[in-house]
């Protein structure tokens, strides 16, 4: 698979996302053979980045152009199947958010199989902005600006917004992960054609240890048979309360917006997930996202205690589709639907050598 990952070139630990899944991929005896278009755009840094963003658009669209037809020229001639190219759909510079127009030359070059777009949480993104002390002249602009939250957010929503457009331009699925999932949700859909992609709903509020261990005990086992998509993997900062309140309602807005559209409208299926016999009553988040899945025709599946309802049946959950037991539901999507286990080795010690 030919795999194009977007997002915010600054603030993320993207590259190190990236090191890891092909470690991975070393891991299974699979090359994943890995492209960073800045740095091919600034010729590992003797064509600075500023200096390219101070020349005219055309200058910068040209280079940007034959590297993009380096690429895939190279691509071609040693025949590599697993493929990340790592570029930008938009830089932010001199508070401009700069949109490139490069859907064109990416589908001609690259041919990508699908983009995804790499997130992370606004206040990571800031909090390293703010702490890098760089000599790239760069990454010490945008240090110097002092961007705020909500610059940081309508960013990343830029960049989402654009790649989606690229995506559709090409007719090929679009995703959003955050660098903080496992690197398997990266390495499955590089290595995987066409994978299984779910995403995990569940009460985050009033989740005790216990129950977000029951949880998690779920969603790790749902990781062997698909790309799973985990809402706890961008959570909201601890300092959200000291906020201004500008500040808490974009978080909030974002925060909505992101796990409604950016998740649940780009997954194939929603597994719900609420494990209290009793208390807590089904979260107000969770069947929003379930209400979404159902308008945007995809598959819910629900694994709750208390059995059926007549207000999770039908209306949120399609029929033979809601699961008293986690067991039953594995054993459904095992033996009804037939969905496969992965077979690769999907985890990576905490010590390997990157």
């Amino acid at each position: 698979m030919r795999v194009l990952v977007t997002g915010m070139i600054a603030g993320m630990d993207d590259l190190a996302c990236l090191k890891k899944v092909a470690a991975l991929g070393q891991k299974n005896l699979r090359e994943i053979k890995i492209y960073d278009a800045i740095n091919e755009f600034t010729k590992s840094g003797r064509k600075p980045l500023e200096r390219l963003l101070g020349t005219t658009d055309y200058v910068f669209e040209l280079t940007r152009e034959r590297e993009y037809e380096k690429i895939g020229y190279d691509i071609q001639k040693h025949g590599y199947t697993d493929v990340i190219v790592r570029a930008p759909a938009t830089i932010e510079w001199n508070r401009i958010n700069r949109k490139f127009k490069d859907q064109r030359i990416i589908r001609d070059f690259i041919k990508p199989d699908l983009i995804v777009t790499l997130i992370d949480a606004e206040w990571e993104i800031k909090a390293k902005l703010d702490a890098r002390d760089s000599c790239d002249l760069f990454i010490h602009a945008l240090k110097e600006r002092n961007h705020t939250l909500y610059e940081i957010l309508s960013w990343m929503h830029e960049e989402v917004s654009l790649s989606e457009d690229w995506a559709k331009y090409m007719g090929i699925p679009h995703y959003v992960i955050a660098v903080g999932e496992p690197p398997e949700c990266l390495y499955k859909l590089t290595t995987c054609p066409d994978p299984w992609v779910v995403y995990a709903s569940y009460s985050m509020t009033y989740a005790t240890p216990d129950m977000r261990l029951e949880v998690n005990k779920v969603i790790n086992r749902l990781r062997e048979y698909a790309v799973v998509i985990d809402p706890q993997t961008v959570e909201i900062g601890t300092n959200y309360d000291n906020e201004t309140q500008a500040n808490r309602e974009a978080i909030y807005a974002y925060t909505v917006h992101r796990d409604l559209h950016w998740y649940v409208g780009k997954v194939d299926a929603v597994v719900a997930i609420h494990p209290y016999p009793e208390r807590p009553p089904l979260s107000a988040g969770m069947m929003d996202e379930l209400g979404h899945a159902r308008d945007y025709m995809k598959a819910r599946y629900m694994i709750f205690p208390k059995g059926f309802s007549p207000f999770t049946t039908d209306s949120y959950i399609e029929k033979g589709h809601l699961f008293e037991q986690a067991d039953e539901f594995f054993h459904y999507i095992e033996h009804v639907e037939h969905r496969k286990k992965y077979t690769d080795d999907l985890t990576l010690q905490a010590d390997l050598k990157l």
